[in-house]
């Protein structure tokens, strides 16, 4: 699931990207293998999260943000960073040319459909 803002409220959804308790207590707990949360230099922004229990970062690392790359959390709690842009990782993993390790093996399926509001999706 991508996170998307409400046209008109896009603040509102940055400050609940910013404010991520579960990413604070995982840094807290030692478990971010040397990541840190926004908005420590280079920190965490989270993006998407999967229905198994992942969840996909921006490093806002270096100061471009075109430039961010992707990290991903695993449900396993293992931690991979990509060197591509968010759109960039999402048609790799859709087009099956970029693997993300511990996601489960018929992800994304055969037939995989991209859903939104006018789908009844909220």
């Amino acid at each position: 699931m991508v996170s998307l803002p409400t046209p008109g409220a896009e603040a509102l959804w940055a400050s609940g990207r910013r404010e991520d308790e579960i990413l604070q207590d995982l840094y807290e707990m030692g478990d971010t293998q040397g990541y840190v949360p926004f908005p420590e230099p280079g920190g965490l922004i989270s993006w998407a999260s999967s229905y198994s229990g992942d969840s996909f970062y921006w490093k806002t690392s270096p100061t471009d943000p075109d430039a961010w790359p992707v990290v991903v959390r695993t449900d396993n709690a293992e931690w991979f960073e990509f060197p591509v842009g968010a759109v960039k990782f999402l048609v790799g993993v859709y087009g099956r040319t970029v693997d993300v390790p511990g996601m489960p093996r018929n992800f994304p399926g055969d037939f995989p459909q991209v859903l939104g509001l006018s789908d009844g999706i909220d």
